[in-house]
């Protein structure tokens, strides 16, 4: 299974039931258009009722599910995509501030956006999902990796789109952001960036001087996990992405890398999680593509795509 990106465009659903329609999160960012039908949005405790030309971002933790309602149809668009797959290239770009939307607006709403870049959105959106479509259809290792160097063209170009967007929400992000908040995002930061050391709930609370009993129960209540249960999927996140994208590392030195205490208990981890073992993981993985392959795909975008620059 792919988990570095997905994609869907103008998906048409004329009936359903509303089972089909459930509570999700998952660990990848979302880019969600809206293009017909009678549908509510739910993000955690939040309902956006939609309207033709809406685009949500979503970071994806947060449990969101769509509310379709008949008879009219339902149509809409979708990209999911791996922040570890796509961080490095950005990163070589020196433009980190592309996914700085996903951690600092959570969850938002673009409404009344103008025609040509909502044009623009759908234009790339659709060139990922036939990019994505036929990946998976390509049988040469070197079409899969060119079509892939394709698709995060594509999605570089989107995350521009969607970073122009955001400017005037993230200017208004400091003022409406509740304490809650505000520590969440201080425990997921502090996560992010000590995931791979030894560390405990005393040890987050202490670090961040707060009260590990409220610090626990507001971070449930905003993101619907656990403390744990995110640094756990923070870990195997980061697994499965070197597991992809370093074939030469041995599974102890992913396992180390990603915070998990020795490869046994990494593989016991990972195969009740993922139901198959970091090796076979691998191996149905490893057509992805490498760091220098990155690197190559970064240097082309900037030498022959002046509209990104």
């Amino acid at each position: 299974m792919n988990i570095r990106i997905s994609a869907t465009y103008r998906r048409k659903d004329e009936k359903w039931s509303q089972s089909d329609f459930y509570y999700h999160s998952h660990e990848r960012f979302e880019i969600y258009h809206f293009h017909s039908g009678n549908c509510k949005y739910l993000i955690g405790d939040r309902i956006y009722e939609l309207l033709p030309g809406d685009v949500i971002i979503m970071n994806g933790l947060t449990l969101h599910r769509p509310n379709p309602l008949p008879p009219e149809p339902y149509e809409r668009s979708v990209i999911e995509f791996s922040p570890e797959w796509i961080r490095p290239i950005i990163h070589t770009l020196q433009m980190p501030e592309l996914l700085i939307p996903f951690y600092k607006l959570n969850n938002c709403l673009f409404r009344d956006i103008d025609q040509i870049t909502l044009n623009k959105i759908e234009n790339l959106i659709e060139r990922i999902s036939i990019n994505v479509t036929s990946t998976r259809k390509e049988k040469d290792n070197t079409g899969k990796r060119l079509k892939e160097g394709g698709t995060a063209t594509y999605l570089i170009q989107l995350l521009f789109q969607i970073y122009d967007l955001s400017q005037s929400q993230l200017q208004k992000v400091p003022r409406y952001e509740s304490e809650k908040d505000l520590h969440v995002e201080r425990v997921v930061t502090w996560i992010d960036h000590h995931f791979h050391q030894n560390i405990t709930l005393d040890h987050i609370a202490e670090n961040l001087n707060i009260s590990k009993y409220y610090m626990s129960r507001i971070f449930k209540e905003v993101t619907g996990f656990t403390i744990m249960q995110y640094l756990m999927n923070r870990r195997m996140n980061r697994a499965k992405y070197l597991l992809e994208m370093y074939p030469k590392k041995t599974i102890l030195e992913v396992a180390l890398d990603s915070g998990f205490e020795n490869s046994s208990h990494f593989s016991r981890f990972f195969r009740k999680n993922m139901k198959m073992t970091p090796t076979q993981f691998r191996k149905e993985n490893s057509n992805a593509i490498s760091v220098n392959s990155q690197e190559k795909y970064s240097n082309l975008l900037q030498a022959t795509n002046p509209f990104l620059f």
